[in-house]
């Protein structure tokens, strides 16, 4: 005699793949608007019919596989995708190396900026000569300094 675990298996199995059927009905109202139900419609419906709905177990073999594109052999569609692959390698590296510039741009300008600031704020600006001795910029100095980092704001700063 089979245990109670293997029958219930059984009963389970047995009801998991069998067909479900159930009643439909098809209604039209009073404003004209067709409706379904599993209830019987109303009285006041214009028309009405019923059929028996019949739903069967969802397959459980996978869907085919895709046929391959008609003209291209599986090597061509396999140097396509190799090709595509590559493109796109190189389209990310390209975008890193621009997005590096610009930040490298972005903090030139920053540097920039800031000197023609330093420039700006009339205090003196220290330098070390040839002989390394510490003097301060003259004015033909701090205006030259000012005209190149004004050069180099507008050149490191377009966006």
């Amino acid at each position: 005699m089979k245990s109670p675990v293997q029958l219930f298996a059984a009963i389970a199995i047995f009801l998991a793949t069998a067909t479900v059927a159930a009643q439909v009905f098809k209604w039209i109202d009073k404003d004209g608007k067709v409706n379904f139900s599993d209830t019987p419609p109303p009285a006041e419906a214009v028309k009405g019919e019923t059929k028996k709905l019949t739903v069967l177990p969802a397959a459980t073999t996978p869907p085919p596989a895709p046929a391959p594109a008609k003209g291209k052999a599986a090597v061509d569609q396999a140097k396509d995708a190799e090709k595509k692959k590559i493109e796109l390698a190189d389209k990310a590296k390209k975008d890193e190396v621009a997005e590096q510039n610009a930040k490298q741009n972005e903090e030139r300008c920053k540097e920039a900026k800031r000197y023609l600031s330093t420039l700006d704020s009339g205090t003196p600006i220290r330098q070390s000569n040839d002989a390394g001795e510490r003097v301060f910029m003259s004015d033909e100095q701090r205006a030259s300094e000012t005209a190149r980092a004004k050069a180099a704001v507008s050149e490191s700063c377009k966006n």
